[in-house]
């Protein structure tokens, strides 16, 4: 059973039990929120909200029945995106991003670029429940960082990869 977020709707209780019946669903391929946390080798089961927040691309409840009650994952489809998905904290992602450039101007604007590379670029990659003014793209974070940087050094510039704006972690 693939389950995608976009290919998968909540499900009802009469309609997880009627795809049973059905056969497209199968109960043995479900598992809970200490399943998932189980999966993903995280501590505990509340940690899969957040994760959740953190990667969009994160599967989605198969069975949802509301606010406070049992929320039930594709154990398949939960374990491939594990495979494959990026995993990293947005602090290692910020981190591995900075080390790849190089920074030129005075200390205090080399300073203040990875200090607002990283805190806009760790926002936009933690997602959470309120909303950033910060754009959510690698581009958008280097652009806020730059213009920090070229306020306590003019001549500030950066050195990067080629396509380097275009890479992005996720």
């Amino acid at each position: 059973m693939d389950c995608r977020q976009e290919d998968t709707p909540r499900l009802t209780a009469s309609r997880y039990y009627e795809l049973v019946k059905k056969g497209l669903v199968h109960p043995d391929d479900l598992i809970d929120a200490a399943g998932v946390a189980q999966a993903l080798g995280l501590a505990n089961r509340t940690s899969v909200s957040v994760y959740q927040r953190r990667y969009p691309s994160m599967p989605r409840p198969v069975v949802d029945l509301g606010r406070g009650r049992t929320k039930l994952w594709s154990k398949a489809a939960v374990t491939s995106w594990a495979s494959s998905a990026d995993l990293r904290s947005p602090q290692a992602i910020t981190s591995a991003e900075l080390q790849q450039l190089r920074l030129l101007g005075r200390p205090i604007a080399q300073g203040h670029f990875r200090s607002a590379y990283s805190m806009a670029r760790q926002h936009a990659l933690g997602g959470g429940r309120k909303p950033r003014e910060v754009a959510r793209s690698k581009r958008a974070a280097y652009q806020m960082a730059l213009d920090e940087a070229l306020q306590s050094d003019p001549a500030f510039r950066v050195e990067m990869p080629a396509g380097w704006l275009d890479w992005e972690e996720r």
